[in-house]
């Protein structure tokens, strides 16, 4: 089932991307907005309203984790689900995706593995950008390929921390180039368009400790590769982003089928004290 395994290729690190617009791309600037240190648990199942002559169901679970350390941030997801196609077999997959990115947005390190079946495939590189917001990818596996990133990339911790500052100022739109590691071996446009904010007592996961008690914006987003001239969108997403951080619910649309994230249970992680 080679479709669903590309998509969950896609999905792992595009979970914690978000488009933005700023005035200056020279490099990352220092954000304004607190992230949280956090891990959440996800279920993930197939949109009740995707219709798909293949797929008649996706049934699995996520680990997404958020963490902050003296020089940087930890960002990790872990996701397995059962696909089962519309003859009744099911596909098992799993997805792993761990990055770490420096704290002033420069820096930039990421692994990923995939398998299903008896397939198995990893991608594992790093990258750094310029002073004027220009820089470069070295991929190390599944072979050693090097990437232009052009000027104004931001990597994902950064771009989630800006977009939230956007959001916070009353933006509605905006666009921004961002490098993730995927085995596209490119960074992508992301299109994003914000709503309006949504209270913590007016959704419905302000129950969920108090890092759901806060709030957020819906934020609809689409994206692009960087070498199509056609205009139309390798994906969409939805999302419910917060003032912190958390994106407690996703909706991913891939066209044929929807998968839908829905979070279930939230866990604070201890900062540490630097020196």
């Amino acid at each position: 089932m080679n479709m669903y395994l590309n998509i969950l290729k896609k999905l792992m690190p595009v979970l914690f991307v978000i488009g933005i617009t700023v005035s200056a791309v020279s490099g990352p600037a220092m954000a304004a907005a607190e992230l949280a240190s956090h891990r959440a648990f996800y279920s993930v199942s197939m949109a009740p309203d995707s219709g798909s002559s293949t797929i008649a169901g996706v049934d699995g679970a996520m680990t997404m984790s958020l963490e902050k350390t003296c020089d940087g941030w930890i960002f990790t997801q872990d996701m397995s689900t059962v696909i089962t196609l519309q003859d009744g077999s099911d596909v098992k997959q799993t997805a792993l995706f761990t990055s770490w990115e420096s704290l002033d947005g420069m820096s930039y390190r990421f692994a990923s593995r995939f398998a299903t079946g008896n397939g198995q495939s990893m991608v594992r590189g790093n990258a750094n950008l310029n002073p004027e917001g220009d820089g470069e990818a070295h991929y190390i596996e599944p072979t050693e390929v090097r990437v232009v990133l052009p000027q104004g990339t931001l990597f994902p911790v950064s771009h989630t921390a800006w977009v939230i500052d956007e959001a916070e100022l009353g933006s509605r739109s905006a666009s921004r180039v961002v490098f993730t590691g995927t085995e596209e071996l490119e960074p992508e446009l992301v299109n994003a368009f914000i709503g309006n904010p949504v209270e913590a007592d007016a959704h419905e996961f302000s129950g969920i400790d108090d890092l759901g008690s806060t709030r957020g914006w819906p934020l609809t987003m689409a994206f692009h590769s960087m070498a199509s001239q056609s205009g139309v969108p390798s994906f969409e997403m939805w999302a419910l982003q917060l003032d912190n951080g958390i994106a407690p619910s996703l909706r991913m649309n891939f066209g044929e089928f929807a998968t839908v994230m829905t979070v279930k249970r939230l866990e604070r992680l201890e900062t540490p004290a630097c020196g």
